[in-house]
């Protein structure tokens, strides 16, 4: 069986750090890739052959807000991206995921208004447009090296892209977070890891 790795959202509570997965998010990868196991990965070393890494929605990268559960989870995005290009392991980024990713290809971040808990229509490459739930406050405007877009929006931001020669993908919205899951979304995401 192949092993899915998923890097989860950290939340500072009071006087610790927790890790937290959404269960939707488990469901959706779960009818996504469903010859996979799933393990996550909440330190920085792993054991098992992992054949896709994950980095979850939540957090902010750090350069955007620096505390320590961004701190933490910088550290296990970090280790566990490297060692998906070392390893030629696919990636997929999910919200922070592809900011994370973004951000290390030195890709344009800002801040954007009136772009959180909303839908939106974007469009593909391909000029087929769809509606998209968005969850973030920071937005991709311009893609560093080696990346290529494969979806905006109307406002400029970057909703989903590839890297040229690897198995990455970003995508900006949260294919979990809909009462049923879409088959645009499995489809879209097999096409490209």
């Amino acid at each position: 069986m192949k092993n899915i790795g998923l890097i989860p959202t950290i939340l500072k509570r009071r006087n610790s750090l927790n890790m937290t997965i959404d269960t939707k998010l488990i469901q959706f990868l779960q009818k996504c890739f469903p010859k996979y196991r799933l393990k996550i990965l909440f330190e920085n070393k792993n054991k098992e052959k992992l054949n896709l890494i994950v980095s979850a929605g939540g957090n902010s990268i750090i350069s955007l807000q620096n505390n320590d559960a961004n701190k933490y989870r910088k550290k296990l995005d970090d280790y566990y991206f490297n060692y998906s290009i070392k390893k030629e392991i696919p990636f997929l980024g999910i919200c922070h995921g592809a900011q994370y990713i973004a951000k290390f290809f030195e890709s344009k971040i800002i801040k954007k208004n009136n772009h959180t808990k909303r839908k939106h229509i974007i469009e593909l490459i391909s000029k087929k447009k769809i509606q998209v739930n968005s969850y973030h406050d920071y937005s991709i405007t311009k893609l560093g090296k080696n990346l290529d877009k494969i979806a905006h929006s109307k406002d400029g931001s970057i909703e989903a892209f590839k890297h040229k020669n690897k198995k990455i993908l970003g995508i900006m919205w949260h294919p979990e977070r809909y009462g049923k899951i879409k088959k645009f979304d499995l489809l879209f995401i097999n096409k490209y890891l």
